[in-house]
């Protein structure tokens, strides 16, 4: 008989460590989000003034990464010209304006996240905005530094502006 309460034990041990583990990975994800990520309502007014905020911190104001009419990427001039910077980005910012919800929404996701692999990052909208989609190289937006990597305006209204800091 006490063989059998040794082993009824270390089951309950066993499922106590994993629930515990478990509402940890809980408490981290929600702690990076609300650390990463903030929505706000705005007017289509004071989405433009963020958008215009975001951008003013750049001398070039072309955009890395330029979509087409059907919103496929294409590099607006080769990354091989683009000097090696001595600022290493440290986040890549992405702010999305869905102007049906009215509901901006800014992201930072870290670069040692974005460096763990590709994984499928949906923004804002119907359709939604894939940043997986643009096929960023980490590795080069850390070589040429903090930049403005997108601006777009969908056919269905989103604006997207996405740049590295």
């Amino acid at each position: 008989m006490p063989k059998r309460k040794t082993w009824v034990w270390i089951l309950v041990s066993i499922a106590g460590v994993a629930f515990i583990a478990i509402v940890g990975i809980a408490i981290a994800g929600i702690m990076f989000v609300s650390r990463h990520v903030t929505t706000t309502r705005a007017t289509s007014a004071d989405a433009e003034r963020a958008f215009d905020a975001a951008k003013a911190q750049f001398k070039d104001p072309r955009p890395l990464i330029e979509l087409d009419q059907v919103e496929r990427p294409r590099l607006s001039r080769p990354l091989s010209d683009l000097p090696t910077s001595s600022t290493k980005p440290q986040y890549l910012w992405v702010l999305v304006f869905d102007y049906r919800d009215e509901r901006l929404v800014k992201v930072s996701l870290p670069f040692w996240l974005l460096r763990m692999g590709r994984r499928k990052v949906d923004f804002g909208g119907s359709q939604g905005f894939d940043l997986d989609r643009l096929n960023l190289d980490v590795n080069e937006l850390e070589r040429i530094g903090p930049m403005m990597v997108l601006d777009h305006r969908s056919s269905s209204g989103e604006r997207v502006l996405v740049w590295t800091q």
